[in-house]
């Protein structure tokens, strides 16, 4: 037995080196297709915030648009007050265009 010692070593000791160098390469397929899927997940969520960033930029420009039209509704309102504030009271049919604007504006 103690003959086959140095031998029995020897192959002990090439199986270890064989298993380590298979599980090295089952661990790099293993982490080259976590690297893959990651990507593709990676991918996904820039085309997702590049959406989402054209979507607020819309939505910003859109707020833009509303707040202006507000401002013009305060000046229009604003100017038709000021000219019933002068020497002469509104004529009834400026009184009833302004009253219909006031109306649709709010």
């Amino acid at each position: 037995m103690l003959r086959n010692l140095p031998g029995l070593a020897l192959v002990a000791l090439l199986a270890g080196v064989v298993w380590t160098v298979a599980d090295a390469f089952q661990d790099r397929v293993h982490l080259r297709a976590e690297l893959a899927a990651t990507q593709a997940d990676l991918a996904t969520a820039q085309a997702s915030l590049q959406q989402a960033a054209e979507t607020a930029r819309i939505h910003r420009a859109h707020l833009a648009r509303a707040a202006d039209e507000a401002r013009a509704w305060v000046a229009l309102s604003n100017e038709l007050q000021n000219m019933e504030g002068r020497n002469a009271p509104l004529s009834p049919l400026l009184a009833a265009t302004a009253g219909r604007l006031f109306r649709s504006g709010q």
